[in-house]
């Protein structure tokens, strides 16, 4: 949570920087190039980072599947950085196409440092989560973000380049990106320390490949529904459309990375679990009730505020406002699922969570080429943008949630809590006051903004204490959670200890 904490404040000035001195239209360029390269990003995967945590946290020897987890990593990473490069040739040499200007090319060129970086740090992450080990995952995330401002103020703010297109701003942002994710990746290895490389006996790649093999599909149809939105908003309108969209984009994955900070430890704390069902059902249950007390009054108080908070960035995206809305109800949906699906994973039903993987890509694929452009090999349709991507995202969420529900319900009995409902139903509650009394207005000052979200988390936690939804106890466990000397001894504990 402090790491996130830390990248909501620090995200927001690199957001701020970019969209106030590169513009809408640049990182509009750039999110392209980044969806262009990230839509091949499955090869670098293939289920196996959900295997690695998988293997981690049942307690399996830690330097036996590290090396067969390192040497696949190699493997499937080299091939991921060919085909970006093969795709470029292919579209540009063999088929003559271009791109709406030459940054998007350049752009992707520059990220490839980038593309190498992420597969090796998610694996590395995969890792630190079946162990347990939130400060060696939470040290490198900062130093990243710390590394990305210091790059957009120099290469963006200070403009050192001397650049004067502002569409060539896309290839500074991409490489303060590229910049910034090579420092995560020597750091992570350095923190982490989890290669002690050994040739891996063929046995442990078998059973990698039997326990992935199911969510293989899932990753690819994923990489593909998670970019195929940029693509067709650059394809059939521009790349200012595709600016706002991203920057709408940037405020989910503000409030999915805040959730993360619990999600992010549900494999592990239910793979690792050994004791009876019952047992079992109840720490689903908890775990369900606190995402949702969580998740519920963030996505309403930037639903409810949504133009305003786009306006803290730029007034270029206070149209894009209404799609932000929509996508931040189905975040609240997708973040929800989590537990669901993960539940599958847990159990060794990768089938299942593959299923449920593929039935929301597949959804978001087909809504996509539905909902967003005009026309589509010569068949109208219609025609919504950035509207229809967001429409898009939110109905593959709903039916995904609702079959998880079910499937869940079938094995373990479980269905939506009543707790999670309560929590969702107050945050609305409490904020339909203030977003009627504000009135929709987008030019809210900051310090405003804070103090309403202040009043209103406060709001929250009464009600919910009153209520019974949070405990005595488990307000006085959230409290202590914040004990700063508990917390630093706790980290370099961590630290002095090497993973292995």
């Amino acid at each position: 949570m402090i790491q996130n904490a830390y990248g909501l404040i620090v995200g927001y000035l690199i957001y701020y920087l970019i969209f106030r001195h590169a513009g809408v239209l640049a990182f509009g360029i750039f999110s392209f190039a980044l969806s262009f390269g990230l839509l091949f990003s499955f090869i670098s995967d293939l289920g196996i980072n959900t295997a690695h945590t998988k293997m981690i946290s049942s307690g399996s020897d830690r330097n036996e599947y590290n090396s067969a987890f390192i040497l696949m990593k190699v493997f499937l990473t080299l091939i991921y950085v060919s085909v970006v490069l093969l795709s470029l040739f292919v579209w540009r040499v063999i088929l003559h196409r271009g791109f709406e200007t030459r940054y998007e090319l350049l752009s992707i060129l520059i990220l490839i440092p980038y593309f190498i970086s992420l597969p090796f740090i998610q694996g590395i992450r995969s890792f630190l989560t079946g162990t347990l080990e939130a400060a060696k995952m939470a040290i490198p995330s900062i130093v990243e973000t710390t590394v990305r401002l210091i790059s957009v103020v120099v290469f963006i703010e200070f403009n050192i380049f001397n650049i004067k297109n502002i569409d060539e701003m896309a290839a500074m942002i991409a490489l303060s990106y590229s910049l910034s994710y090579v420092a995560y990746f020597i750091l992570n290895i350095y923190v982490g320390r989890p290669w002690k490389f050994k040739w891996p006996k063929f046995s442990i790649l078998e059973e990698y490949l039997r326990y992935s093999y199911p969510l293989m599909g899932a990753s690819i149809v994923m990489a593909v529904s998670s970019n195929i939105a940029q693509i067709l908003i650059q394809t059939f309108f521009h790349s200012y459309e595709l600016g706002g969209y991203a920057g709408d984009l940037r405020i989910i994955t503000i409030i999915t990375s805040f959730t993360g900070s619990l999600t992010i430890l549900i494999l592990p704390l239910l793979a690792s679990h050994k004791g009876t069902e019952e047992e079992y059902k109840a720490r689903l249950i908890y775990l369900l009730k606190f995402i949702a007390l969580f998740v519920s009054p963030l996505v309403a108080f930037v639903t409810a505020f949504s133009a305003p908070i786009l306006n803290l960035w730029s007034d270029q995206l206070i149209p894009f406002s209404f799609p932000l809305q929509i996508l931040l109800i189905s975040s609240w949906f997708t973040i929800m699922l989590n537990p669901y699906q993960t539940h599958f994973n847990a159990t060794g039903q990768t089938k299942i969570s593959a299923v449920l993987s593929i039935i929301s890509a597949l959804l978001i694929i087909i809504f996509d080429v539905i909902l967003i452009p005009g026309t589509f090999l010569g068949i109208k349709l219609l025609d919504m943008g950035v509207v229809g991507a967001a429409y898009s995202s939110l109905l593959s969420s709903i039916i995904t949630f609702v079959v998880a529900v079910f499937l869940v319900h079938r094995g373990l009995k479980i269905f939506i809590t009543f707790d999670t409902l309560k929590a969702a139903l107050i945050s609305i509650v409490l904020i339909l006051p203030f977003y009627i009394y504000f009135d929709d207005n987008a030019r809210i000052p900051f310090l405003i903004l804070v103090a309403v979200f202040l009043l209103y988390g406060l709001l929250y936690i009464l009600v919910t204490r009153a209520i019974k939804l949070l405990t005595k106890e488990e307000m006085r466990d959230i409290m202590n959670i914040f004990n700063i000397k508990k917390l630093l001894k706790y980290a370099i504990d961590e630290l002095r200890k090497p993973s292995q």
